[in-house]
């Protein structure tokens, strides 16, 4: 088929994508990850994984593509034993996580190979697809037929007997098509039907992630979305092998309980995995077992759930729709491909409440990983090959649904107001870096905690997240970091501490800069909004007048806002209110404002929700952190809230019976939701109903060391708890001007 025949449909566009971005290296095959604007290679290795998913979604979605993908796939058979090998250099010789041979990828790469119909490929894919299940069933499965985890390269010694649901229903649909080949009986089908429908999932649908020899839930099972719906596809395809509406009804409850629980009704799109109550909660104890802690979404998951959907109900189903226009919501219109997917910081015990886009610790094989001192992250607006594939199928199967840009929802019970009918406000500037030190020392330690921001410092450097040196766990360490730097040198700022070799700091902060013209976390790290005004808010509290390259930042800056007049985290990113008040305020701070002003002000006053509050995004629920940012940014632009006495009551209400601040109005006090809502009060001209409350609550949270915990009774804290603390303390004591809380946040 000539491929420039073929339709610039949405899907194609993102299959182009792929193979523009992800074979920059020049090698062979499609490197693992890349970084936002696809120009730039982060992880050059080769997967399985990845090339198998690829040829998968071709086969499925771009038959003209699927020979060359196939190629690729078959490409990865290992030259000196049985099944594929996993992990290559862009030499092509085998990497030394390749030593390892795991079920899932080779289960996947054997059910992409079986899906290639042999009139078409020929034999071959078939024939290698069909000796990797008789080595895989051979090798890993234990005696109740159950795939194991991992072996090693040359089959010998077993690594991992842990047995997931992923290799379960990936055994399931490689035996079906098997069948389809001739390779596998009816027989072999129905027995693996039995085990994954019958010992894997609950009468409700729940596949836990992990099972204990016994069959039963691991302790530290989880309900994963990707897994799950491979297992209502595996299902759903026995189901028409077999033509039994009984498998395929369990296939329907498998999809109904990730319907039911893993779809988040407040921001869209579905989690990447919840409890197996159904619960979507956030897990200390799982950081500890270095296992998946905090739910995010994905775009891998997310078009998972497309395909499922499409294979269980048919691709005209409602959910096929409703999925596929949140993944959409994941592209990156400034360059094309989707992103990893979507995070968020949350509030205790488990609330998400406003974009964070990095995962932490993930695992070693995660590509595209950033190491930063004690921890590792993965930015989650980079890109990986394998979202790109199925990104694009999931489009596909979706249709015309996601072929225009989607406007963003329309705000629930708030009529539009035109920009000329908003109330102005006159702010007074100020110089930040003049603030006057503001007396503390009767509400707070301060000695102690300037000694641990002076513990936090690296000589000819800046400040980190903590002053320690090498904690265990997940608790970041002394690293300098713009982050870190930006909170410290804002809490010596009010306590009246002095900021060691200023000119050192400031030379680092502008080391920090991307020759994009963005600012990373570190030298040479990922590069971002939030990061970017951290950097510039850092140095313009330190009173120095050069900001590195001023013109790179404030074009990269401008890049960020979208159609719909909000910013996101990098250009192309789906806007919020968070990194939309970042923007501003770094924009205003260079002395240049956005690409489009009324669009932003436009942007800010649909996220009303109507009754004072305000959402992350348009059309969400009000929360005390978007108030705040849209009372900042508007000030800015020389408005005011235009419902400003509803706001004050909303915030107002949103103190907690302890005295501090919840970041709605039913949730549980937080230290960091407290320093939102006394700092939008204080720039709306309010105040808590009860100010000492919050002060006595505040005080409970510094910690023995001279932290600051973001809930009471917690030992210790980082430098971001510390700020909020700080600049709480500081407002309600009466020392900052509103100008100094809108801009330092």
């Amino acid at each position: 088929m000539n491929r420039g025949a073929l339709p610039n449909t949405f899907s194609e566009r993102v299959r182009d994508f792929l193979d523009t971005a992800f074979t920059a290296s020049g090698a062979d095959g499609h490197a693992s990850a890349v970084d936002h604007t696809g120009r730039h290679v982060l992880t050059s290795e080769r997967t399985l994984g990845a090339h198998a998913t690829i040829a998968l979604a071709d086969l499925a979605a771009h038959p003209d593509r699927a020979a060359a993908s196939l190629a690729a796939l078959l490409d990865f058979a290992d030259p000196r034993h049985e099944g594929f090998v996993e992990v290559e250099e862009i030499s092509g010789i085998p990497h030394e996580l390749g030593n390892v041979k795991t079920s899932e990828a080779q289960l996947l790469a054997v059910v992409a190979a079986l899906s290639a119909d042999p009139q078409v490929h020929g034999p071959r894919p078939a024939e290698v697809g069909g000796r990797v299940l008789d080595w895989l069933d051979r090798t890993l499965r234990d005696d109740r037929g159950c795939y194991l985890a991992a072996v090693s390269r040359d089959g010998a010694k077993l690594l991992d007997d842990a047995v997931t649901a992923l290799s379960q229903s990936l055994g399931l649909w490689a035996t079906a098509l098997a069948v389809r080949h001739g390779l596998r009986s009816t027989d072999d089908l129905r027995q693996r039907v039995e085990l994954v429908s019958d010992v894997l999932c609950s009468i409700e649908g729940v596949v836990p992630s992990r099972v204990r020899p016994d069959g039963t839930p691991a302790l530290e099972a989880k309900v994963e979305g990707t897994s799950s719906a491979i297992t209502a596809i595996a299902l759903a395809e026995a189901a028409t092998v077999l033509g039994d509406d009984t498998v395929a009804q369990r296939a329907r409850e498998v999809f109904a309980f990730l319907e039911a629980h893993l779809w988040d009704s407040r921001f869209d799109g579905y989690w990447d995995h919840c409890d197996l109550d159904g619960r979507i909660t956030v897990h200390r104890e799982f950081i500890t077992l270095l296992n998946a802690a905090i739910p995010i979404k994905t775009s891998r998951t997310n078009a998972w759930l497309v395909i499922a959907a499409a294979a269980v109900h048919g691709a005209g189903h409602d959910t096929v729709g409703r999925a596929a226009r949140y993944l959409r919501t994941l592209h990156d219109d400034a360059h094309g491909g989707v992103f990893i997917g979507e995070g968020y910081f949350w509030t205790p015990p488990g609330n998400p409440v406003g974009p964070f886009e990095r995962l932490m610790l993930p695992s070693r094989r995660t590509a595209g990983i950033s190491y930063f001192g004690a921890s590792s992250f993965l930015r989650l607006y980079n890109k990986f090959p394998e979202s790109q594939a199925l990104a694009s199928w999931a489009f596909q199967v979706a249709g015309d649904v996601v072929t225009e840009a989607l406007p963003q929802a329309a705000p629930a019970g708030s009529p539009s107001l035109p920009t000329a009918d908003v109330p102005r406000a006159d702010l007074v500037a100020t110089r930040i870096a003049d603030l006057p030190p503001v007396d503390l020392t009767s509400v707070m330690d301060r000695e102690r905690h300037l000694a641990v921001i002076g513990a936090a410092y690296t000589p000819h450097y800046g400040f980190g997240w903590t002053h320690r040196r090498s904690p265990l766990g997940s608790q970041p360490d002394r690293t300098p970091s713009v982050f870190g730097t930006h909170h410290s040198i804002a809490n010596l700022k009010v306590l009246g501490g002095e900021v060691p070799d200023p000119d050192g700091v400031a030379d680092w902060l502008r080391s920090t800069q991307s020759p994009l013209g963005m600012f990373g976390e570190y030298p040479g790290g990922p590069s971002d909004v939030l990061n970017t005004y951290l950097a510039i808010n850092a140095l313009d509290l330190l009173g120095v007048d050069d900001f590195g390259d001023r013109e790179a930042c404030v074009a990269h800056l401008r890049a960020c806002q979208n159609q719909d007049g909000g910013f996101g985290v990098v250009p192309g990113f789906i806007s919020d209110l968070f990194h939309t008040n970042l923007a501003v305020v770094a924009l205003h701070t260079l002395k240049a404002e956005p690409r489009d002003i009324d669009a932003c002000v436009d942007y800010l006053l649909r996220s009303r929700t109507g009754d004072g509050g305000y959402g992350q995004r348009v059309g969400t629920p009000a929360d005390v952190y978007s108030i705040y940012r849209a009372a900042g940014t508007l000030a800015l632009f020389g408005l005011a809230l235009p419902d400003r006495d509803d706001a004050v009551r909303w915030l107002r209400d949103a103190q907690g019976p302890g005295g501090g601040f919840r970041h709605d109005l039913s949730s549980r006090e937080s230290l960091i939701a407290t320093y939102h809502a006394v700092a939008a009060l204080f720039i709306l001209g309010g105040e808590p109903a009860d100010r000492e409350a919050v002060v006595r609550w505040l005080q409970t949270c510094q910690t023995a060391e001279g932290t600051f915990s973001n809930i009471p009774g917690v030992s210790s804290g980082t430098i971001d708890e510390a700020f909020a603390a700080v600049q709480s303390l500081a407002i309600l004591a009466g020392g900052l001007d509103p100008y100094f809380a809108i801009l330092v946040s």
